[in-house]
């Protein structure tokens, strides 16, 4: 709770600042405009200061959709409300600015709603393949249709491609951000394998502080779908934790 309260009050600050830097730039540039003895010239700055203004203030409507789709998303656990707002987003973003972060945040949609169909539909973008981080959350998302699947072939194919990403060591703009839980990753391919003790290994080596309310889920879900393998009553205490985060994901509510 703090650190939400702390990310508010901080993003309400930044808004603060950024209203008070546009009402700076507008009053400077009216001064301009009218010190300005040439029409032509008039004209010129009225276009600067319209263009600039208008870049500026779509962006700041932009970054507010792309907070609350991701606050639907990660916080409230509510895969159906992110999507209308993405949507939103989709549509109003005319300088193609939230391209690539939509590609991404989409996949995570489909995943909480258990829609893998689409979910690998969507994966055909060929924008998928143009920078090792896309790749990345290619790799990652065929993974976990895979298991979907319960094709433990393709998924070890997969799942070494995530683990090359993660040990290759370049320069920083060319390899693979590590977005994703390692760990945790590793803990599904082992319990699909049915190695139970380097699942548990592997669940052990997250942290769970380090997770927002959406990655909890799928933390406690891979600890009850562990605890089930082994026969243990903890699989309950898992699933109930779960289900107070985000009974609306399909990996909880569809959870037996």
């Amino acid at each position: 709770m703090f650190r939400l309260n702390k990310l508010v009050l901080g993003e309400k600050m930044r808004l603060f600042m950024m209203a008070l830097f546009l009402v700076v730039f507008i009053v400077f540039s009216v001064q301009i405009i009218l010190e300005e003895p040439m029409l032509r010239i008039q004209i010129l700055y009225i276009l600067v200061m319209l263009f600039f203004s208008f870049f500026f203030i779509i962006s700041e409507i932009l970054r507010f959709f792309y907070q609350k789709a991701t606050k639907h998303l990660v916080i409230d656990c509510n895969p159906d409300q992110a999507v209308e707002v993405a949507n939103t987003l989709k549509k109003l973003d005319i300088i193609k600015g939230y391209s690539s972060s939509l590609l991404v945040f989409y996949t995570l949609i489909y995943m909480d709603q258990g829609n893998y169909e689409k979910l690998e539909e969507h994966l055909k973008n060929p924008a998928f393949q143009t920078s090792s981080s896309l790749k990345l959350v290619y790799n990652y998302n065929m993974f976990y249709i895979q298991i979907h699947k319960n094709d433990f072939e393709k998924a070890t194919e997969y799942f070494k491609l995530i683990n090359d990403a993660y040990k290759v060591k370049t320069k920083k703009r060319y390899a693979a951000r590590p977005v994703y839980s390692l760990s945790m990753v590793s803990a599904d391919y082992y319990l699909l394998k049915g190695n139970m003790n380097k699942t548990y290994d592997f669940l052990k080596n997250v942290v769970p502080t380090s997770l927002n309310n959406r990655e909890l889920t799928y933390y406690y879900i891979l600890f009850a779908k562990y605890y089930k393998a082994e026969k243990n009553q903890k699989e309950t205490v898992y699933v109930n934790d779960a289900r107070e985060i985000g009974p609306e994901l399909a990996h909880v509510k569809n959870y037996k």
